[in-house]
């Protein structure tokens, strides 16, 4: 499915058409979400009325449910609606799935990461990214002469992390800093050596929490 296609179904569930830009975001890059998350998408206040009756309609219908955080900061929000997901070709989503708390901050630091671009297409899915890499060194084969990286195998890490693509070919990939060494990251970028190899603009957008903030400055 394309986004406009996911974008159109989550639509004919009753929600606006920003709402269901939002929603086909959360529903592929966690599951979760805060209210600043949908504030700043939207522009809106957070906590303002426009921000509040999108949440508001998400529990009164059941697609999603709202627990505290930790130290009552903020309102967490898990779309787990089985159908809505059917919708936007994810029926069988883990992201409908109960987590432990250790789990939400790295899923909502996904989110954020793909809140500063959602004009993107974010590739979610292992499927989807094995098929765009494969897609770019067949076409980068075809006009060159200078070959990709030998062998037939296209394989990604079985990360949760996603991969933007802008309708220039420039290349988005994310990456959350969860723990202050730096050994799964240099795995992160050797596994994605292929993709990069055949992608002539590329970004690297590293996330980190604020638990690593202070290690990274210092």
């Amino acid at each position: 499915m394309t986004t406009g296609e996911r974008v159109q179904a989550v639509v004919d569930y009753g929600f606006t058409e920003r709402e269901a830009r939002f929603l086909v975001l959360v529903m592929r890059h966690g599951g979760l979400c805060v209210k600043r998350q949908y504030a700043a998408f939207a522009g809106i206040a957070n906590g303002g009325d426009r921000c509040n009756a999108l949440f508001d309609k998400l529990t009164r219908r059941g697609f999603a449910v709202g627990v505290d955080c930790i130290h009552n900061r903020a309102r967490l929000f898990h779309v787990h609606h089985k159908p809505l997901y059917h919708a936007v070709g994810e029926g069988d989503s883990r992201y409908r799935r109960a987590l432990a708390a250790r789990a939400v901050t790295e899923r909502l630091m996904r989110l954020d990461a793909a809140l500063v671009s959602p004009e993107l297409d974010w590739l979610t899915t292992r499927p989807e990214q094995l098929a765009y890499v494969a897609a770019r060194i067949a076409s980068t084969s075809s006009q060159t002469t200078v070959q990709p990286p030998a062998g037939d195998r296209v394989d990604l890490p079985a990360s949760t992390f996603p991969i933007g693509v802008d309708p220039t070919g420039r290349v988005v990939l994310v990456y959350v800093a969860t723990k202050p060494w730096t050994d799964d990251f240099r795995f992160f970028l050797g596994a994605h050596l292929r993709l990069l190899t055949v992608t002539e603009t590329w970004t690297l957008r590293v996330v980190f929490p604020p638990s690593l903030r202070r290690v990274v400055v210092d």
